[in-house]
């Protein structure tokens, strides 16, 4: 009885470890391929759903927490676009998908949110430039409208990201019950 509770512990902690693992490289990738960061910065949130997978919430949160931890020694502020949609995020998405939530009202929240972590990396971080050079049709707007047009595209990736995030979720779960026995 005794050897299974320490082994249910070492699995948590060990799935928690392998996360924050996973994030910590795609952090560091997407600081040292900065023409990747925003793939890299998605494909973070693929650590944080090992120990989620078992539905393993505090070792989410333990690893989301480590991973932005260690990677802002390595990003700085890059790891801003990590802290708002991967990290904690996920953990509170796939906690709220297993809940059973309202989907319009979620979908809601997230919009809102969504609003909200673009103004932040279009805004206050700089993360996200436009180069008018290259993209000459956008010139004709003026910064309020390109504010608009650019947060509306960020909006609906966002809640694309936000399904496929669900869809991973399912994925990853169908997955740890096939590799992890009791």
């Amino acid at each position: 009885m005794r050897s299974d509770k320490y082994s249910e512990i070492g699995l948590r902690l060990a799935l928690a470890g392998v996360g924050t693992g996973l994030s910590v490289a795609f952090i560091a990738l997407s600081y040292y391929l900065s023409f990747m960061s925003l793939s890299f910065t998605v494909l973070t949130s693929v650590g944080i759903m090992c120990p989620l997978a078992r539905d393993y919430y505090r070792e989410g949160i333990l690893a989301a927490i480590a991973a932005g931890v260690i990677g802002f020694f390595i990003a700085n502020i890059k790891i801003v676009p990590y802290a708002m949609a991967s990290g904690l995020y996920v953990v509170l998405t796939v906690f709220l998908y297993n809940k059973k939530v309202n989907v319009i009202l979620l979908t809601v929240i997230k919009a809102a949110y969504s609003c909200l972590v673009f103004w932040i990396i279009y805004k206050i971080t700089g993360t996200l430039v436009v180069n008018f050079e290259k993209l000459t049709f956008l010139a004709d707007f003026n910064e309020t409208g390109l504010y608009v047009l650019l947060n509306a595209i960020f909006l609906v990736c966002f809640l694309a990201y936000d399904f496929l995030l669900i869809k991973g979720y399912e994925y990853a779960k169908k997955l740890a019950a096939r590799i992890i026995k009791k």
